[in-house]
């Protein structure tokens, strides 16, 4: 029955009332356009309204580019697959079919709306903290992604605290129902309203949630079951499931216990407010200098005063003049204050690791260090979002492509194998090169013993090491060549040289005999 679907509506509305007030505000000060988690605004309403000081904006603007360009760079592979176990990696058949799958998995998702919609979702886990992406076949462009502000949505986890059911409210008029949803659920009132073309909105639940054992969605092989329900009817739409959860619900940072995140624009918000006041306040006293209040005498003069410029005022002889009242306001103070908040709001966004501060005495090499540890100190931080929003992510685009048979014949090897994730964005690349450091100042170490002892380097898996370290700084999969041919070449090499070590050999053995030749002559004449 559709009213039980409602009813747990109602229930995780009235679990998720604190959130909306808080979202509100964050939304006010550092995402104005998306101010209306009551959704009472009309439409081209001003925005912008509460916000003397934007540097929250532009922080919030400046971090999620950041996180675009670190984790989901449309101009690099930002993530690989792998089966979990190196040396089958290294398998020639097994490493071309994860390159190839990879590569025409980045295909496709460089080839939908997924990068316009990414950083609408950086937006949103920047202020509000949590972020939701649903993620659609199409038939057109393989997928299809929408971002929508996390509170047009009510969520809830499964004991592992991991987001598994979507509850979503949204508002359509009839003739946008029957383009989405068809008329074959309308009963004769809906049909009316058609026929009328009416045009007032009227609220849709989406429901996705776990599909139930044995079930009429388990039995039709769906995971996750989608129910359209026309909220004020208590009447279904249209019903389905998916195979994967299709939504995406990344949080930036969560409290245990909580179902919804936590974000900087809520950690810097004290701060935010503090500025926006001190900035309305230093206006004031700055108009007051350069448009100061007058001081006149109360006779004398034709009042009212004009105070526009080239304006005349009369007065009679003998009057005393008007003057400015000097307020003695300190606006440098204001605006030291001003600055200071903002660098501990700026702070709050990670503004210090995202911009690095290069001197004209530093070297290229010295540069890129300064880079991969500023990276390496954002890895924890975004660690929850490889899990949470790139894993999901990956799988759910994976299994589509999947179905949809859009990868060669996958190797026999690996049919009984799961393919894990492997990110191999900026700040992924960071934290492995970390390793390939080690070896680095290994090997500089123990330089000075390889000249005395050169046989020490039969302890280190050359090949082994060459893939390693090219593996963490990200070189590219193409350029390293398969290893049966790198083995096959040596193969051949070796029987080169031992070929010319025979023709050597046998040419040296014929100069013997040619030159031997006219001694053992003169001995037989003899």
């Amino acid at each position: 029955m559709a009213i039980e679907y409602i009813k747990k509506f109602e229930m995780l509305k009235s679990d998720r009332m604190n959130w909306d007030s808080h979202w509100e505000e964050c939304a006010q000060y550092a995402l104005p356009r998306k101010d209306d988690v009551y959704q009472t605004r009309t439409a081209g309403e001003k925005k912008f309204s509460k916000v003397f000081e934007s540097t929250a904006v532009h922080s919030n603007e400046l971090l999620s580019s950041a996180l675009h360009s670190m984790l989901t760079n449309s101009a690099t592979n930002w993530f690989e697959l792998t089966t979990g176990d190196d040396t089958l990696d290294m398998d020639d058949e097994v490493r071309l079919w994860l390159q190839e799958t990879v590569k025409k998995m980045h295909n496709v998702i460089n080839g939908s709306n997924f990068h316009t919609h990414i950083h609408e979702l950086y937006l949103d886990l920047g202020v509000f903290g949590t972020g939701l992406m649903r993620v659609e076949e199409d038939d057109e462009e393989i997928i299809r992604v929408q971002t929508r502000p996390i509170y047009e949505a009510y969520i809830r986890e499964d004991a592992h605290s991991k987001v598994n059911t979507v509850y979503r409210i949204f508002k359509m008029d009839i003739r946008q129902m029957a383009d989405m949803f068809g008329t074959d659920n309308f009963d004769n009132q809906l049909e009316n309203l058609l026929k009328s073309n009416d045009t007032q909105k009227y609220e849709i639940l989406h429901c996705v949630e776990p599909v139930e054992k044995d079930d009429e969605f388990d039995k039709k092989g769906f995971a996750f079951k989608s129910l359209y329900i026309l909220k004020h009817r208590q009447l279904y739409l249209q019903s389905g499931g998916f195979k994967e959860f299709p939504y995406v619900v990344p949080r930036w940072t969560k409290i245990a216990g909580e179902v919804y995140g936590r974000s900087p624009t809520m950690k810097a918000l004290a701060d935010i407010k503090m500025t926006n006041v001190v900035t309305k306040t230093t206006i004031r006293s700055a108009q007051k200098i350069v448009d100061p209040p007058l001081l006149a005498p109360d006779d004398g003069y034709a009042l009212p005063l004009k105070t526009a410029p080239g304006a005349i005022n009369f007065y009679r002889p003998g009057s005393q003049p008007i003057v400015p009242l000097q307020t003695g306001s300190r606006i440098d103070f204001g605006i030291q204050f001003i600055e200071m908040i903002n660098r501990r709001i700026r702070e709050a966004f990670f503004i210090d690791q995202l911009q690095l501060n290069v001197g004209p005495q530093m070297t290229a090499t010295e540069v890129a260090q300064r880079t991969e540890e500023k990276l390496r100190l954002l890895g924890p931080v975004l660690g929850r979002q490889h899990y949470e929003l790139l894993k999901p992510l990956v799988n759910r685009i994976f299994s589509i492509m999947m179905r949809k048979e859009m990868f060669s014949e996958v190797p026999e090897v690996l049919q009984d194998r799961d393919i894990q994730v492997q990110y191999s964005s900026k700040i992924a690349k960071a934290q492995r090169s970390a390793d390939a450091d080690v070896l680095v100042k290994v090997l500089n170490v123990i330089g000075p013993v390889i000249q005395l002892k050169p046989e020490i380097m039969d302890n280190v898996n050359g090949d082994l090491l060459l893939r390693y370290v090219s593996k963490a700084y990200g070189l590219p999969e193409q350029v390293l060549r398969p290893f049966d041919d790198v083995v096959q070449d040596r193969v051949e090499r070796q029987k080169q040289q031992q070929e010319m070590a025979a023709m050597q050999q046998a040419q040296q053995m014929a100069d013997v005999a040619n030159k031997a030749a006219p001694l053992m002559q003169q001995q037989q004449g003899a």
